[in-house]
């Protein structure tokens, strides 16, 4: 199963050549595995090169439930900001003409009245983490299972008792993406989820491809390890349903490395973005550092990336992808006992192998 969808783009190829690539493919297979098996990590990574991808996966999902298998799945954090944005982008292209017609520099008082500032923020300083707006404790279990609308009215009733930095200011936030998935509520008269369903899910076909709460009964969220005194699969933790409620738009996808993949794969094709919208988001005004969107741009251009992480458990998402989409990874981890930059250094130690010098390190 590790090598199909790779042994599928083969056919067409001259005998020798299969053979070669074949060769390469496992070659990588056994690399990543040992690699992941050495720094004590846990999960799966889709590993695409020249565009073909191959999912490497090791360890336990589950007891008795290998990482790997069809039905398991992947909490994945920030990583659905990107989704958020690109929702938010199709609608700006949408309506245009429309008298719900917005653009980056549309105030959010039109849809946030009540909101202590808003006349002042932009949607594009939503996007780009510049609007000035924080919530230090807005990851914080607060042990209710929010609605959508529960969950955006908390965050801005919780932002007129807080103090506000001056727009442009960048904090990285989940309260940003919240309110723009309060947003496209507002611009559509439906729900987020039934926006995701329709504009990612059905659009692209994923299936193994959900929000929290939504997930069928088939599928297994893989429990998250952490690797603790020279053991592994120690200290099992998941994120709980009524944190997860709180993050609409943030921090709720469950998914795998092979959909993520289709979907980062398909923005600025047509599929869900039109190249002059997917510019569009990556060159927002409001832009202050290389995070626009929902993710990074680094090398000049060259690739993208992203990261996700919620504390209290011991997942992580993490994709590099070159700009076209050819090469790169995705890695959906369930045990690790490192943070962001040492997982992120074991991602590097993939992508030079895959293409040398070609990749951010950081």
């Amino acid at each position: 199963m590790l090598l199909a969808l790779v042994i599928l783009c083969l056919g067409m190829l001259p005998a020798h050549q299969v053979g070669k690539d074949q060769a390469k493919a496992a070659d990588m297979q056994a690399f990543v595995k040992k690699l992941m098996k050495k720094k004590h990590i846990a999960g799966s990574i889709a590993v695409v090169h020249n565009a073909t991808v191959q999912v490497v996966s090791y360890g336990r999902a589950k007891k008795g439930l290998k990482n790997g298998a069809k039905n398991v799945v992947y909490p994945v954090a920030s990583l659905q900001k990107q989704v958020t944005a690109a929702m938010v982008m199709q609608l700006m292209a949408e309506k245009q003409g429309s008298s719900k017609f917005f653009s980056q520099d549309t105030k959010i008082s039109r849809w946030y009245p009540g909101l202590r500032g808003a006349s002042k923020i932009t949607v594009g300083n939503l996007l780009t983490h510049t609007s000035g707006l924080q919530i230090p404790e807005i990851e914080v279990d607060r042990g209710v299972t929010y609605s959508e609308a529960g969950s955006v009215n908390w965050v801005v009733n919780r932002l007129n008792q807080a103090s506000q930095d001056a727009v442009g200011t960048y904090h990285y936030s989940d309260v940003n993406y919240i309110l723009l998935a309060g947003i496209i509520r507002k611009v559509t008269g439906k729900s987020y989820a039934t926006n995701f369903k329709k504009r990612i899910v059905n659009r692209l076909g994923l299936r193994h491809t959900f929000l929290i709460g939504k997930v069928p009964a088939k599928y297994q969220v893989a429990a998250s390890y952490d690797y603790q005194n020279g053991k592994n699969y120690q200290n099992r933790r998941y994120l709980s349903k009524t944190r997860l409620s709180q993050l609409i738009g943030a921090a709720q996808l469950i998914t795998t490395p092979s959909d993520y993949y289709e979907f980062v794969s398909a923005l600025g094709t047509g599929q869900l973005l039109a190249p002059s919208t997917y510019r569009l988001m990556t060159h927002l005004k409001s832009k202050k550092t290389r995070y626009c969107s929902g993710f990074y741009i680094k090398k000049g251009g060259k690739v993208k990336l992203a990261y996700g992480a919620l504390g209290g458990a011991h997942y992580a998402g993490y994709y590099q992808l070159t700009s076209d989409n050819q090469n790169g990874i995705v890695m959906m981890i369930n045990q690790r006992s490192c943070g962001e930059n040492k997982l992120k250094g074991i991602g590097y130690q993939i992508l030079q192998k895959l293409e040398l010098n070609t990749f951010s390190q950081t």
